[in-house]
């Protein structure tokens, strides 16, 4: 966005008669009513927010203590480029400094330690797996540039490992993609696709993973709490513990309406009208619905409940009600396909750990972002965070967060698949790859391990075809936007807190007709500097000859020219450009 564009939209005419519901407290739902608040000039008693869990902050969770243990189910990667992220966190005063936004202190944390990698992939007992490549083929070249011209209705409901050469799977660029991004190579070649263009701009810091950033404590923490404290005081209306199990929509042709809310708290339903003037807004899926945690002696039992997804089963029944509300039935339908466990350790009174893990791995705590086992079975990926990541974490206890991409697997040191142990096998299994099984009984005596399985933890990346996912608003919809992961947004990713923040944004902006523009995704594809540094990275080299580029079957170049013409087709004219951000909002 333009910075002559940063206005202070004019007051939508009845704003201050109209009530907003929003079903889901998550990032995307808490965005939803700041955008309401700060740029609609909603009354803040007018809004509110609905969430089924006794907290808010959805799947940006985070709690315990030092002496029961710190938990938190995921890490998020940030950039400077999520813009939305950004806009909306510059206006959000920091509740640990007084005249700081949030924006301004995560910035300068990231300044004072930045996140460079030293090594990122590793053997057993920290035996650098060789980085000096991304170990592309020049097959899995030509596929990749394929890939990143094809449209996606050639591609819908492609898997990744449907589309490129089985060496691509034991490729550099592979173990990094997937560490990070948390991909399966039997998910959607649509969703890579779109992560290669849109972070194309990343691909050659993919090693050192530097401008990736991260809060000053846990997202929770340094995110969630000063927004959901700007919005109580603004006189936003938070309701816990409360399930939305149902919507009564009213359909007239295209026409959609929803009259009523069927609300679930302590075992006694309500119905909450909604008039034809006020608005819901929905976040349509979870990537952490229905988790279940475990303690350092007992496993979490995976929740394989089909009936009762929360969110999702909510979504599946708007989606029995009208085709233009997507098929929630392609992404969460399969918890063995979709799930991770994740482990928040918490160390108390033994500094030796950490240390090791930083000598071992070349970083100072904090600065080394994931590093991962790429041998191990559970495919183990961990993150040593700046401490402290609570702001009352003692100075004697440190917190370290690990995840298992294959959950499903049986581990190398404990024969168990990772779904199925407790907090002291997961730090076994950990400590035997990091070379330390003969200290794990003396590690064991100062850590407190808690899993955490997710089933649908990477749903969104599941197979799909364009109309899967509702749009923000859909055709015909009267008072009811999708927000977060679980919605079609042309040319964004999904499983980013940009994308929960992007989505909440739009949806405001369109449902109450404001004189702002919604932020541009940042589009680095389109920078030939970004191009090269990219083909460089890809290839492995320090300069390119012609012989180097990926050669292209003569039968196909007069469709890769067409995919060339319409890349640049679809490239705004620069005054088009300026003036259509106001018509496509």
């Amino acid at each position: 966005m333009r910075n002559y564009d940063r206005v202070n939209p004019r007051k939508p005419e009845g704003i201050e008669k109209k009530k907003a519901y929003i079903v889901g407290g998550g990032i995307a739902g808490l965005s939803a009513a700041a955008f309401l608040v700060r740029d609609a000039h909603m009354p803040g008693e007018n809004i509110t927010v609905y969430d089924q869990l006794p907290v808010f902050g959805g799947s940006m969770d985070a709690c315990g203590n030092a002496e029961t243990g710190y938990i938190s189910r995921g890490e998020r990667e940030l950039e400077p480029y999520m813009e939305c992220l950004w806009d909306l966190f510059s206006t959000i005063p920091s509740i640990y400094e007084e005249g700081r936004t949030v924006l301004d202190e995560t910035r300068e944390s990231n300044q004072q330690l930045e996140i460079n990698s030293a090594h990122r992939l590793w053997e057993k007992d920290f035996v650098p797996h060789d980085e000096t490549d991304m170990g592309i083929t020049p097959k899995v070249q030509s596929q990749m540039l394929k890939m990143l011209m094809i449209s996606e209705e050639e591609i819908e409901d492609v898997t990744i490992d449907e589309w490129f050469d089985k060496s691509f799977f034991e490729s550099n660029l592979w173990y990094y993609w997937a560490a990070m991004l948390a991909f399966q190579p039997y998910q959607s070649l649509i969703e890579m696709k779109r992560y290669a263009i849109r972070f194309m701009h990343q691909l050659h810091l993919i090693k050192s993973l530097k401008q990736i950033l991260r809060t000053k404590y846990d997202q929770y923490h340094s995110l969630i709490l000063p927004l959901q404290k700007y919005l109580a005081d603004n006189g936003v209306q938070f309701v816990a513990d409360t399930t939305v199990t149902d919507m009564d929509i009213e359909i007239d042709g295209k026409n959609k309406t929803v009259k009523a809310l069927m609300l679930l708290h302590n075992g006694e339903e309500s119905v909450q009208k909604v008039g034809e003037e006020d608005m819901v807004f929905f976040t349509n899926g979870s990537m952490t619905q229905n988790s279940t945690r475990g303690s350092m002696t007992e496993a979490p039992v995976m929740n394989m409940n089909q009936e009762n997804k929360g969110c999702f089963t909510l979504w599946e029944k708007l989606a029995a009600k009208s085709e233009d509300f997507g098929h929630p039935e392609k992404f969460a339908f399969d918890p063995m396909k979709t799930n991770f466990v994740s482990t928040t350790i918490t160390i108390k009174d033994y500094p030796f750990l950490m240390k090791y893990l930083s000598e071992k791995d070349g970083n100072v705590t904090g600065s080394g972002g994931v590093k991962t086992f790429v041998h191990s079975p559970w495919y183990i990926s961990y993150n040593a965070p700046i401490q402290p990541v609570d702001p009352n974490q003692p100075e004697n206890v440190q917190v370290l967060w690990l995840y298992g991409l294959h959950s499903n697997e049986i581990g190398e040191c404990v024969k168990k698949p990772m779904t199925e142990c407790s907090g002291e096998e997961v730090l076994k299994e950990f400590c035997y790859w990091c070379g330390l099984e003969d200290k794990y009984e003396e590690i064991k005596e100062h850590c407190i391990a808690i899993p955490t399985v997710m089933p649908y933890i990477t749903s969104q990346f599941m197979p799909r075809g364009l109309k899967d996912r509702p749009l923000i608003i859909p055709e015909g919809s009267k008072n009811l936007a999708f927000i977060g992961q679980f919605v079609e947004l042309p040319g964004d990713v999904v499983f980013t807190v940009e994308t929960s923040v992007r989505t909440a944004m739009t949806a405001v902006y369109r449902m109450t007709h404001l004189d702002r523009p919604v932020d541009p995704l940042f589009q680095g594809q389109y920078d030939i500097r970004m191009l090269k540094a990219g083909v460089l990275t890809m290839t492995g080299k320090e300069s390119l000859e012609l012989k180097d580029f990926p050669k292209i079957n003569p039968l196909e170049i007069k469709s890769t020219l067409q995919s060339i013409k319409k890349l640049f087709d679809d490239i705004p004219d620069v005054p088009a450009a300026y003036s259509e951000r106001w018509e496509n909002q």
